[in-house]
């Protein structure tokens, strides 16, 4: 068990064969047993990697043992009910391949471990072998997880959160406090409060085989401190895994729940994951959110209406990725609010970052002496708004861009629906590169504008909707763009490439709740500007 602040997945290597961890299960003792004349041992011990895992007991467990070598007999030998066994063999170099089964009688086409391992054999040596065996999921069927938790009667809030790595959105959410339980297994509970704590044991029956990634989440109301213990779990056809953890107060820290879930992920093989927030993660400035090492990994934060404060300062939240690996963040029914006086966006997207706003999701209060006040889109990162909204930021300096969206430098803005309103840039000064209250894109950005809402944003330089600037493409299919004042193109002000095919813009002979206002009310100058609909 690990406090939060520090925690970072140890992925079980049970999924990928992990050859550079050296931190294995070491073969035991060397067998006495006479080494036959002109020939060598091999001491076979078999383990598992040691890593954060829960699986069934490798004890009594049936292994067959097959040694082949260029250019002689293959060697055959069995295990059962054991972890250790000696094979005498011819002087060569030899691969091995073990074969783990519940029992003899299993079907010898499906084992549950698999494990190889290369041996030089020396005449008259014995030398030990390891062999760490992965697990083998192809059989199918299902199996069940039997597991007991053990934590301090101040404990609120007390769930179990599997997600299968094979189909990561699917979603396996034991209560174990109440029956706020969501899950299609068989789920048996009892929980046990005494002087010393709560007990909470569980069997879940039917469970499909394979790895699952899991949460322990517990809160503690009373001291406003919380743990997680994530880590992997493996289920076998017909088995029962086994996971126990025993928590005691010293294992709580007021620390970052959302941090340490949000850290958890990152570190798991590509794929889509979820995490459900619940009100108790209340943080400060979260670290960038970054993945290397050739990964894909889709996180969705469900947020349940909670508002997450960022605080001031720092980067509030990053997302990006190394070459040949992508991050997407989705935010659902979450706000994220910053600060005034902050010299960052509320969000960056850089390089391999997707940034994706669903229903509910608000980015919001932010203030910013740099350029986006919400969000800052640059190097290849793409911002797609499905829903959502965009409001009440700022580009507070002289020379600040893109009150709502700073689009530039290769980034890329999608906006499907959703609304960018009552953001802005300052109301003083003058130049030909600033403003842009709602969007400014430029310099190698795009802003592809499909439906939702530019509305309500100022800019006291020029576009109080969207500003469009050398180098910046703004292409308009639908949505509208309506209500935005600035000094020069109260709706857009373009001095790049502005495409509109459809959607609308309102001039100043709208009624004034759509009334775009500044010189050229709609579109300025409209002459550099492809429109075939108004």
């Amino acid at each position: 068990m690990k406090t939060t602040k520090r925690l970072i997945l140890e992925i079980a290597a049970l999924m990928v064969a992990l050859a550079a961890c050296t931190d294995l299960t070491e073969p035991g003792e060397l067998s006495g047993e006479p080494i036959p004349q002109g020939m060598g041992q091999a001491h076979i011990r078999l383990g598992l990697l040691n890593a954060r895992t829960a699986l069934p007991s490798l004890d009594g467990l049936y292994f067959t043992l097959d040694f082949t070598a260029d250019g002689k007999d293959t060697v055959s030998a069995e295990l059962n009910n054991g972890l250790t066994l000696t094979v005498a063999l011819e002087s060569g170099d030899w691969e091995l391949e073990v074969k783990g089964y519940r029992d003899s009688s299993s079907n010898m086409d499906s084992p549950m471990l698999k494990g190889e391992s290369s041996i030089t054999v020396t005449a008259g040596i014995s030398s030990p072998v390891a062999v760490y065996l992965t697990p083998d999921f192809s059989s199918g069927g299902t199996g069940t997880l039997s597991y007991s938790v053990t934590f301090p009667n101040t404990v609120s809030r007390a769930f179990l959160v599997l997600y299968p790595l094979a189909d990561p959105g699917t979603l396996h959410q034991i209560d174990m406090l109440g029956t706020d339980t969501e899950t299609t297994a068989e789920v048996e509970t009892d929980t046990v409060t005494t002087a010393e704590g709560t007990t909470a044991t569980m069997t879940i029956k039917g469970l499909p085989v394979g790895s699952f990634q899991a949460f322990i989440d517990l809160y503690d109301r009373t001291n406003n401190q919380a743990t997680v213990w994530t880590g992997v779990v493996h289920i076998y056809d017909g088995s029962t895994t086994p996971l126990a953890q025993t928590v005691t107060p010293a294992n709580f820290a007021a620390s970052n729940p959302l941090e340490d879930k949000l850290e958890a992920v990152l570190a798991y093989p590509s794929g889509s994951y979820i995490i459900f927030m619940d009100g108790t993660e209340t943080v400060g400035p979260l670290p960038p959110l970054t993945i290397t090492d050739g990964k894909d990994i889709t996180l969705t934060l469900k947020g349940n209406g909670q508002t997450v404060s960022l605080g001031s300062n720092g980067s509030l939240l990053t997302l990006g990725a190394d070459t040949d690996s992508s991050l997407t963040l989705i935010l659902e029914d979450i706000t994220l609010e910053g600060t005034g006086g902050n010299n960052v966006s509320l969000v960056q997207v850089n390089s391999g970052g997707n940034l994706d706003l669903k229903a509910g999701s608000v980015l919001t209060g932010n203030t910013s002496t740099g350029n986006g006040g919400g969000v800052s889109v640059a190097g290849g990162g793409t911002l797609t708004m499905s829903g959502g909204e965009i409001s009440g930021n700022k580009a507070s300096s002289t020379s600040s861009k893109g009150g709502g969206v700073y689009v530039a430098n290769g980034g890329k803005f999608i906006m499907n629906d959703g609304a960018i309103s009552g953001n802005s840039t300052p109301t003083s000064g003058s130049g030909s590169d600033k403003g842009g209250g709602g969007v400014y894109v430029a310099g190698g950005g795009e802003f592809t504008m499909n439906g939702g809402e530019v509305s309500g944003n100022t800019s006291g330089y020029d576009g109080g909707g969207v500003l469009v600037l050398g180098g910046g493409t703004f292409t308009m299919t639908g949505g509208e763009i309506s209500g935005n004042t600035a000094t020069y193109g109260g709706g857009v002000y373009n001095r790049g490439t502005f495409t509109m095919t459809g959607g609308i813009i309102y001039g100043s002979e709208a009624e004034a709740s759509k009334r775009n206002t500044g010189s050229n009310a709609a579109v300025y100058p409209s002459s550099n500007s492809t429109i075939d609909k108004r």
